[in-house]
Formats: structure tokens, sequence, C-alpha cells
């Protein structure tokens, strides 16, 4: 992560906390941090990065885009699979013979 107005600031992580360190003050933009939005952890020490006004140093930018992102289905590709599912193994439904029930009566006139 690179900042600053000229492009000499970075973060790195140094363990698991975020430090600004200087470019070419003995560290590269290889050494820089770089922001993985699949990674959950690193996107939980991102959304907590702040300044902390009692601590001298540099100040942290203001973040923002996507910290975290996750691949999953969406409601209707599941509900479809479930329907599918349930036709396998159950057969198709009738739904006059669902709504007749097995308590049902004629009435002749």
């Amino acid at each position: 992560m690179i900042f600053g107005a000229t492009q000499n600031k970075g973060i790195r992580l140094n363990g698991f906390t975020p430090e600004v360190v200087e470019l070419g003050n003995g560290y590269t933009a290889d050494d820089l941090w770089v922001h993985d939005e699949n990674d959950f952890y690193k996107a939980q020490i991102l959304v907590r990065m702040f300044d902390d006004p009692n601590k001298s140093g540099g100040h942290y930018p203001r973040q923002f885009g996507v910290f975290f992102q996750v691949e999953r289905a969406c409601y209707e590709d599941v509900m479809t699979m479930q329907i599918e599912e349930t036709i396998a193994t159950k057969g198709k439904g009738d739904l006059d013979k669902m709504l007749r029930g097995r308590e049902t009566w004629e009435i002749k006139s």
C-alpha cells in the first residue's frame, strides 16, 4: 500500500501490526503490504487500521474499497438446486393431490 503526496510512504505488516514506512529509507515497494480481499484476517486488520492520537509517527491513509469478499451461491441458485434435488428424489409433485390432502369429501347435489 503506497500513499503520500509524492508516493513516498507505504504500509507494511510487522507481524499482524500495520506500520507506516518511508520508501527509500531502507524499504522498497516489495516490502509493502499488498492487500488480498479474499483473506479474512488481513481484511480485519485493514478495517481496524486507524490513527492513534497518542502515538507519534506516520498517519494512516483513509481506507476505502473492497476489504473482504467471498464467493458463494446466490439465493436463486440454491433454491433451484433444492427444487431439482427434491424432484429427483421424490418425483414431480401433483398440485391437485396436495390440495385435496388426505381428508377430502365431495358434495353431490
